[in-house]
């Protein structure tokens, strides 16, 4: 029977693939788990600043409401849309009918991207002497 010999100089290398190959993959990983860290801490930062924002325009909504009530003491609208900065504001406005004769209800909500915050205010408006005076303003929890 004859006798094969092999040359196993070349069989050290088979071993160097499967090395770099695991090396490689727990360096990819420790990466991705880096960067998912590292979005979710910058998304919980820029969500407060967002929600902020948006609280932001909703007081915008508010005050603009208050001057076109002191402009126009019978003012009441359905809802109008007022555009702050890169957020916007949606503002209705209910006279007598939702709170009281004599009185305003604003219900603003302010929005940017994904966040919104709603702001009511109750405004008493003085019939003789055209007197416009803030009851409350308070932020509501979004339905």
């Amino acid at each position: 029977m004859p006798t094969v010999k092999y040359n196993i100089r070349f069989k050290g290398g088979i071993a160097a693939l499967p090395t770099i190959l695991l090396i490689s993959g727990i360096i990819v990983e420790i990466s991705v788990a880096g960067v998912l860290v590292a979005y979710f801490f910058s998304q919980s930062g820029f969500g407060i600043k967002l929600s902020a924002e948006a609280l932001g325009a909703a007081n915008a909504g508010i005050s603009d409401a208050l001057i076109r009530i002191v402009r126009d003491k019978n003012f009441s609208h359905l809802g109008y849309n007022l555009i702050v900065g890169r957020g916007q504001s949606y503002v209705e406005v209910c006279k007598d009918v939702c709170v009281g004769s004599g009185k305003h209800e604003i219900i603003s909500t302010g929005s940017v991207l994904t966040k919104r915050r709603k702001i009511k205010a109750i405004v008493n408006v003085d019939g003789t002497t055209g007197e416009v005076k803030v009851e409350s303003i308070k932020e509501i929890p979004l339905l």
